[in-house]
């Protein structure tokens, strides 16, 4: 690294990058329907590519930490992911046998109305 860098890189301007980070993330999340969680591994990825000094060890130190612990829920022990609060299953509508039931329904009355 250079001088610059460190002299850039305080922990203020870092926890800011990260919780920025962690809102993009949950709110993509949200957007998708899908589960609002992100493994350790690309998290730790997408935060070093902003230059944010992360890594697996001092991970959980920085989420137990304001401002990360109101987005991020705190790291469960032997789990390589990361949740966000709120996070409750996505909604899959209805099950797979419910839409094979409608499907076969529409199919029938379909067929009728040929005939």
């Amino acid at each position: 690294m250079l001088i610059r860098e460190f002299a850039l890189d305080d922990s203020a301007n870092s926890q800011e990058k990260l919780l920025a980070l962690a809102v993009f993330l949950k709110d993509r999340a949200k957007d998708e329907n899908a589960r609002a969680e992100i493994s350790q591994a690309a998290f730790i990825e997408l935060a070093q590519d902003l230059k944010v000094n992360v890594t697996p060890d001092n991970l959980a130190d920085m989420i137990s930490q304001q401002p990360l612990s109101n987005v991020l829920e705190p790291m469960e022990p032997n789990s390589d992911r990361l949740r966000f609060k709120g996070n409750t299953e996505a909604e899959t509508g209805m099950s797979v046998d419910q839409a094979r039931a409608v499907v076969d329904a529409n199919a029938k009355q379909a067929m009728k109305r040929r005939q």
